[in-house]
């Protein structure tokens, strides 16, 4: 049987979000499962990223281009569109994968255009789909309350965490912190500066704290800066020449886990998250988390992380305070890192074909 994956969002530099998953599930399912033949597809238009192409090298792995509205070749059983989008023609069976519901909540967080586009992509998912796989929880129930007739095809697959986020040793956090110029005490966000990420806010509740804690504290931000949201980018152009706030940018892969493992906290209030990868990365690092009591940011590996109203500076603020004042134990470190052994990139692949792949192929 051959199972077609659309891997044309992964076709970028620097692989985050649904980029990552993407990669991470096709590099693992194609290891686990060696009978079924694996299509990594690309659409024609993306042919401009080509040299940012995914390519696993495997047996049972090939790498083809699309165009809609005809197929990427004969012979396709099953068409997963793991960035919640599927093409136009029809034959195969159907898979999506959802990540976030975050346009149909808000009107505030997307351009229109983008907007009336997305909601037609779930409209669609909802429509034609044979199984419906939402990241979290918090997902599925979104996702069910504009297309409640797509219950019964729905299943959760949370992702996961890869294995090269582990504690790092001294010398390695010494290492990063030379090279993009930090402290030795820092509290650490990672992901894109946007008003979805509430980086206005927490910068704020970071200001309020410094007053209680004193010291040489920083607050650290690794990631891009969405140039669209014009209260973050007047929020970062006040703040770069503040020594307390550091702004890094893009931050490589190999040096996160070492960024990760030196702070004293990971800051992650965000307004709303479809999963939050990065709650994983840090927790499977030893690091304590402080992250939103909504949306999935609240679900993932909550008995290990603090929550609080990300609306609330004054609440996020006391939280920080009290989290920076208590002793971390080496038992509190292993209970974080055991937590986000739970998830794993293997485990996904697993029940995606599992759970997904083998039954629709069999039905």
């Amino acid at each position: 049987m051959r199972i077609a994956i659309d891997a044309t969002s992964a076709a970028v530099p620097h692989r985050t979000g649904i980029a990552r998953y993407i990669q991470s599930l096709i590099e693992h399912v194609k290891e686990i499962d060696q009978e079924n033949e694996y299509w990594v597809c690309y659409r024609l238009s993306c042919l401009k990223a080509f040299r940012h192409f995914y390519r696993p090298a495997a047996k049972n792995t090939r790498v083809r281009i699309f165009q809609e509205p005809f197929p990427p070749g004969r012979g396709i059983d099953v068409f997963h569109g793991p960035d919640a989008r599927l093409p136009s023609f029809s034959g195969p069976r159907m898979v999506a994968t959802v990540h976030d519901l975050l346009v149909l909540f808000s009107e505030g967080f997307a351009g229109e255009k983008f907007r009336s586009t997305t909601i037609s992509r779930y409209r669609d998912i909802a429509r034609r789909a044979r199984r419906i796989v939402c990241v979290s929880e918090s997902t599925r129930r979104d996702f069910l309350r504009f297309f409640p007739e797509a219950e019964p095809r729905m299943c959760v697959i949370p992702e996961g965490v890869d294995s090269r986020f582990s504690p790092r040793a001294a010398h390695e956090v010494s290492r990063v912190r030379r090279k993009y110029d930090m402290g030795p005490d820092y509290v650490l966000y990672v992901g894109n500066l946007s008003r979805r990420k509430n980086v206005v806010r927490m910068i704020e509740a970071f200001r309020q704290a410094l007053r209680a804690v004193g010291g040489g504290l920083q607050f650290v931000l690794a990631g891009k800066l969405c140039a669209g949201d014009e209260e973050v980018v007047e929020c970062v152009r006040s703040n770069r020449g503040d020594d307390r706030i550091r702004f890094l940018g893009y931050v490589a892969d190999e040096d996160l886990p070492a960024l990760y493992s030196g702070a004293r906290l990971f800051f992650f209030a965000t307004l709303y998250e479809g999963f939050g990868l990065p709650i994983l990365e840090a927790l499977a690092c030893g690091t304590p988390v402080l992250t939103s009591n909504v949306s999935a940011s609240a679900e993932i590996a909550a008995e290990v992380t603090t929550k609080v109203n990300p609306l609330s500076p004054e609440e996020m603020a006391a939280a920080l305070v009290d989290l920076l004042s208590r002793a971390d134990t080496a038992a509190d470190k292993a209970a974080r890192q055991e937590a986000a052994r739970r998830y794993g990139w293997r485990k996904t692949a697993e029940r995606m074909l599992r759970e997904v792949y083998l039954p629709i192929l069999t039905a």
